[in-house]
């Protein structure tokens, strides 16, 4: 019988993938410490050709995963550990079972007004407390937002870049983040990135929102503060949409509410089946 793989970091034994990024990968484990599951993700180490500029993406990596071990909000998702293993940073966070608000989107279509505005409102909250901490989320966007089997929506990526940048030239400040904000749920609500030739279908006191999200001028849009009062307004309880279980071995089903969690770090997880079948390794 093949040997059993070391835990990682002495306690982590990984499971099974949970999703994968271009820039690294993801897996459901089980912390034999604490007897808890949790998810390790495995972040980008730079370039294996420029020893400098990977000690700058590690170090990075390492900061931005302890500012997000830092953020206390109840639309926050807990960060457990942040550790190295041969030069690669790894970051520990809460067992998540999700879909991205990407594939939710291609799948089953976009998001009716109201629900938007549940999701952004929430999602707003979140970035808000960030921004009070000095804090950016520097790449919004539709693979950033996950799903989880009980309806839960938490945004993941803090720090990491990518997403729905603005179009500023100057670097990105809490203006951008209101902008990916908005083409985040441009998104939701279209069913793809704003900035194209053909007109927006929704209209409303909604689209106007986004339109204000999405000005050009980091100055001429709100500060998230003033985006989650508006979205508050606009919302309404209630589920947005019942959604199949992936692949179908499960009769759960996932519902989609305006409750919304923020995750603090980790990358764009199409994870795997939405189980809670707990087994021990």
């Amino acid at each position: 019988m093949a040997a059993k793989k070391a835990a990682l970091a002495g306690r982590y034994r990984l499971l099974e993938p949970a999703g994968h990024h271009p820039d690294g990968a993801v897996w459901r484990a089980r912390d034999e410490l604490l007897d808890r599951f949790v998810t390790v993700e495995r972040l980008p180490a730079g370039c294996p050709f420029d020893a400098a500029h990977s000690d700058r993406v590690r170090a990075k990596a390492i900061r931005d995963a302890r500012v997000a071990i830092r953020l206390h909000h109840p639309h926050v998702v807990v960060v457990h550990d942040v550790f190295e293993l041969d030069l690669i940073p790894y970051v520990v966070t809460e067992d998540l079972a999700t879909r991205t608000l990407a594939e939710l989107v291609d799948r089953h279509g976009s998001f009716p007004p109201d629900r938007v505005a549940a999701l952004g409102a929430q999602l707003a909250s979140a970035l808000a407390a960030a921004h009070a901490e000095g804090i950016l989320h520097r790449g919004l966007g539709p693979d950033k937002v996950l799903i989880t089997a009980d309806g839960t929506a938490k945004i993941t990526g803090f720090g990491l870049g990518g997403g729905f940048p603005a179009p500023e030239v100057t670097g990105p400040g809490f203006p951008a983040d209101v902008y990916s904000l908005g083409a985040t749920l441009y998104f939701a609500l279209e069913g793809r990135a704003p900035g194209s030739a053909v007109p927006p279908r929704a209209g409303g006191p909604l689209l106007d929102a986004l339109l204000e999200f999405l000005r050009p001028e980091p100055w001429a849009r709100p500060a998230m503060a003033e985006a989650e009062r508006t979205l508050t307004g606009l919302a309404v309880s209630g589920p947005l949409a019942e959604i199949p279980a992936r692949g179908g071995r499960s009769r759960a089903r996932l519902l989609v509410t305006g409750t919304v969690l923020v995750v603090a770090l980790g990358t764009a997880v199409t994870t795997h089946a939405a189980r809670r079948r707990l087994t021990a390794p």
